[in-house]
């Protein structure tokens, strides 16, 4: 049996070698392809602090508690309105804010409501691209979205922003309202 052993003994070897590295790579590529279209590495600014990604400068963001009277709210919950300002240095690179995130305690995560809550449609919700457009802001402007979220939310909170081309990476910006 031991000369089956030493003649095979490089064969055995590889095996060893190359099972183990074969599937990290089929797991690794796979975790890939998911987590690599979705936010998964972020770029903090801690509260009243700004940061730059991309090639953009955000920050620093605000939450303020807001009363809109012909709005008629669920149960248990308030209006966030979060403001985000920022400066493109004269790129058109778009980004979109993905939610807002409670980041102490359940962790929850809540969607802008710019679209079901009354609000002005002058206001930039996100960071237009078209640069032929009349909306498009030629310096430093202002993202104001507001958020539906419990009445029992109180923060640290993080306002989340995308850049579609930089995915996995993406800014979360620490607010307290």
């Amino acid at each position: 049996m031991s000369g089956w052993w030493q003649s095979n003994r490089r064969a055995l070897l590889a095996l060893i070698v190359l099972v183990p590295v074969t599937v990290g790579v089929f797991t690794g590529w796979e975790w890939w392809k998911v987590a690599g279209y979705a936010p998964t590495f972020p770029t903090v600014a801690e509260q009243g602090g700004s940061t730059d990604f991309a090639g953009i400068t955000f920050g620093p963001a605000t939450a303020t508690e807001v009363s809109l009277p012909d709005e008629d709210l669920p149960e248990g919950t308030k209006i966030l309105w979060v403001r985000v300002p920022l400066d493109r240095h004269g790129a058109a690179t778009g980004c979109l804010v993905n939610g807002l995130r409670e980041l102490s305690g359940q962790g929850r995560f809540w969607e802008q409501d710019s679209a079901t809550v009354t609000w002005d449609s002058r206001r930039y919700t996100f960071c237009p691209t078209d640069r032929a457009a009349d909306l498009f802001p030629k310096g430093p402007f202002q993202i104001d979205v507001p958020f539906i979220v419990p009445d029992d939310v109180e923060g640290p909170l993080g306002v989340e922003l995308v850049i579609p081309d930089e995915f996995p990476g993406y800014v979360r910006l620490v607010v307290v309202p």
